[in-house]
């Protein structure tokens, strides 16, 4: 058996404390810690911390992507109102 675990599967195991790689638009990995898991409007959503600078967002801040289970890969949230509702649902559960 392998030990191959899809990438999605990982971000909802509770024990998985691996960093999380995301391409950016020029196909540079940027690293992510793993905040939460969120379920908002029939999608589940992941609350990633990025490890690796990013221009224009701030060093307390957090990034939203939607999780494609799928196609097995993250899609970066830009709808305010999708990250205003997952943001609110991650404060509730704290």
């Amino acid at each position: 058996m392998s030990d191959y675990k899809r990438y999605v599967d990982r971000l909802f195991d509770d024990e998985n404390d691996e960093k999380i790689y995301v391409k950016d638009n020029d196909g540079k990995e940027i690293a992510f810690e793993q905040v939460a898991v969120v379920d908002f409007e029939e999608n589940y959503y992941a609350v990633l911390y990025p490890l690796t600078k990013i221009e224009g967002v701030g060093e307390d801040e957090v990034l939203v992507f939607l999780i494609d289970e799928e196609n097995d890969q993250l899609v970066y949230a830009e709808d305010e109102r999708v990250i205003d509702g997952v943001c609110k649902l991650l404060d509730e559960q704290e």
